[in-house]
């Protein structure tokens, strides 16, 4: 037998010990029916959890199930040897003959006819035995990777501690833990120091490579922490122009324990500073601080073009950039004095570098801005001190063509004010015909000129001043006579206040007013048919009831609570209906129309009164089918094992027919040679 399996490669020496495994302890694992409960692998309970199983009636005893005692054998009478035989050479001789060809005959069965290989995947667990879950959880944790290694630990590590298996399961996990460390340790040296830890963490507490994941965590973090001090150096010094120091300090990182950032880091780091020490680096830098916009990048990029040298290649673009930036400082200047802020607006304008040529434009916008700031004002006096202001920008200047434009404004601005200070003094009295007044003189501003939203404001609170004026009396009747409680003054207010017309400034106030006042008149009108039907349920007539308050139509003040009791009586009506249904169905008495009933008593209500007793027929009818099966298995087991299917997951039979569903189903399957 040795000879032979020396020609078995590693892994099919692996499996056959591991077949051998199983087979030797099968029995091990099998626990009797009248056994203590053993304790469930990964919440799946074991074989010795399940209930005891009910030996079939009609089954035939000739081939007993496994986990029933078979019954003693007779024991055939012995034919006796002479005394005398018992003591010659040739029987002993004979005797080692045999027992050493049956030696070899029982080893080479062993090796060559091993047990086939278990599929791992579909294997029903609650009845699988401990040998089989470690061959499985090996294989699993022979993929080497992190969920499959704690797929494996969970399928083993609840097996019982007095069990045969338990050192072997025992050496496993602590292999496999270990293992899961290990795979932890490479991710933290592959960058990922979030992914190591949390890996780790998933380490079972009860091994003994948990104890180390405490300490292994504080040591990446610190190494992570001291590589990304050092990182962070050196970037430091780039900034601080010393790229030496950069350099001194990368050169920390080949030993700091990680080869992250021993390699990856390192290099970006050199890279980085290679690059530095170019000034057209530095010039890609500046146009960044450009796109990026904002005051302090423009000073920082002015900066960084104040230290590329005369002499330097760069120099002539860096210049040229001198330009552009002035250019975005005088339009942040610009977006300033659109917010009203006169003072940032020359602040910004006086930092503009002389570099940039803009002398000329920035003396313009100074004169610009002042007359801007004058305007704001409003007054018309004010107006015409910024034209005045803005006619000193001649034609040669920069600004000329902005300068026409602010004085082209501000002139139809001086008209918008003469009009709304005429409407104004209108609108103070606050009588009806003075605010119409003061709308006429508004509407006189045109789209097109700059005040024409302040005017079109004005015009929207003098009309609601007016509509207020002349609505408030309707309301205030409509009030009066909803006051008095009887149903006609109420559908009188109801009329009154519905001629306050939609888009009125009162319109919402009188349409809440009208959904009050409606809903007290359909509720006095529908209670007594609510009270009516509820009446008539109590007494039984549940049709009659619902009939009755069917009769409050959609969208009246009780119509949701009358719903709600309609549909109350008809779970009340449906759940004894479908109950009686299945009870007749189930009176037929065969299996089919059994499993029918339970399908249709299923369906009665959960709020239903009835669903306690749906429920307990379901269950005594689902072990009806069962017997019916474990029957019909004698002659049909196909059919019978078609029937355990049949039967639904919420009933009491279910458990206990799938399991007699494997039993048969393993029963008729032919033997593996």
């Amino acid at each position: 037998m040795t000879r032979e399996r020396d020609h078995l490669n590693p892994q099919q020496r692996r499996k056959a010990s591991v077949s051998r495994q199983v087979a030797q302890n099968n029995l091990a694992d099998c626990a009797p029916v009248n056994s203590p409960p053993v304790q469930s692998v990964s919440g799946v309970p074991l074989m010795s959890d399940l209930p005891p199983r009910v030996v079939p009636e009609a089954l035939p005893q000739t081939t007993p199930p496994l986990y029933l005692e078979r019954p003693p054998m007779a024991r055939p009478r012995r034919r006796r040897l002479p005394v005398g035989f018992l003591k010659t050479w040739q029987f002993w001789s004979i005797l080692g003959t045999l027992g050493f060809i049956g030696t070899g005959v029982l080893a080479a069965a062993i090796l060559l006819k091993l047990p086939a290989i278990p599929n791992c995947p579909s294997i029903f667990w609650p009845t699988a035995s401990a040998s089989l879950r470690l061959y499985c959880a090996q294989l699993a944790a022979n993929k080497q990777n992190v969920d499959d290694l704690l797929a494996a630990i969970a399928l083993v590590k609840d097996l019982p501690p007095d069990h045969p298996l338990r050192p072997e399961v025992d050496r496993s996990v602590e292999l496999w833990s270990q293992e899961i460390l290990e795979l932890a340790d490479d991710m933290f040296h592959a960058g990922d120091l979030q992914g190591a830890i949390s890996v780790a963490k998933r380490i079972p507490q009860d091994t003994s490579a948990h104890g180390q994941v405490s300490d292994r965590i504080t040591a990446w973090e610190k190494t992570w922490s001291d590589a990304e001090k050092i990182y962070q150096q050196a970037e430091a010094a780039l900034l601080n122009q010393d790229p030496r120091k950069a350099f001194d300090l990368a050169v920390q990182l080949l030993d700091v324990g990680n080869r992250y950032w021993e390699t990856t880091k390192y290099q970006e780091l050199n890279d980085l500073i290679t690059a530095s020490r170019e000034d057209g680096n530095r010039l890609g830098n500046i146009r960044r601080l450009m796109s990026r916009g904002g005051l302090a990048n423009l000073l920082q990029a002015i900066k960084l073009v104040q230290e590329i040298k005369p002499s330097s290649p760069a120099y002539p673009a860096a210049r040229r950039t001198i330009t552009q930036i002035g250019q975005k400082m005088l339009d942040l200047a610009e977006d300033a004095l659109a917010r009203r802020d006169f003072n940032q607006a020359l602040d910004i304008l006086q930092q503009i570098p002389a570099a940039a040529n803009l002398q000329e434009e920035a003396k313009d916008f100074n004169l610009l801005a002042q007359a801007q700031a004058q305007a704001w004002n409003g007054t018309v006096s004010d107006l015409e001190s910024a034209i005045f202001q803005a006619q000193r920008v001649g034609r040669d200047r920069p600004l000329y063509g902005r300068a026409q434009r602010l004085i082209a404004r501000w002139q139809l601005e001086i008209q918008d004010v003469m009009y709304l200070d005429m409407a104004r003094q209108f609108a103070g009295s606050g009588s009806v015909d003075d605010l119409r007044s003061a709308i006429a003189n508004a509407r006189q501003v045109p789209p097109s000129n700059p005040r024409y939203d302040e005017a079109r404001g004005l015009i929207r609170q003098w009309t609601r001043e007016i509509e207020q004026q002349e609505d408030r009396p309707l309301l205030d009747q409509a009030e009066q006579l909803a006051a008095s409680g009887n149903l006609s003054s109420i559908q009188t207010a109801v009329n009154v206040a519905s001629q306050i017309r939609e888009g009125r400034a009162l319109y919402n106030e009188a349409r809440s007013r009208i959904r009050t006042w409606t809903q007290q008149i359909q509720e006095a009108q529908d209670q007594p048919i609510l009270t009516r039907a509820r009446q008539l349920a109590a007494g039984g007539n549940i049709p009659e009831a619902i009939a009755v308050a069917s009769r409050i139509q959609a969208g009246r003040a009780l119509y949701d609570e009358a719903q709600n009791e309609i549909q109350n009586w008809r779970v009340l009506t449906e759940g004894e209906s479908r109950l009686q249904q299945a009870i007749a169905t189930a009176n037929v008495g065969s299996p089919s129309t059994l499993l029918d009933a339970i399908r249709i008593a299923d369906r009665v209500p959960p709020r239903s009164p009835a669903r306690p007793n749906a429920e307990r027929l379901m269950n005594q009818w689902s072990v009806q089918v069962l017997r019916a099966a474990q029957g019909q298995a004698a002659y049909d087991l196909a059919g019978a094992i078609a029937l355990l299917e049949a039967i639904p997951q919420n009933t009491e039979a279910y458990a206990e027919a799938q399991l007699q569903r494997l039993a048969w189903q393993q029963q008729s399957q032919p033997a593996t040679e």
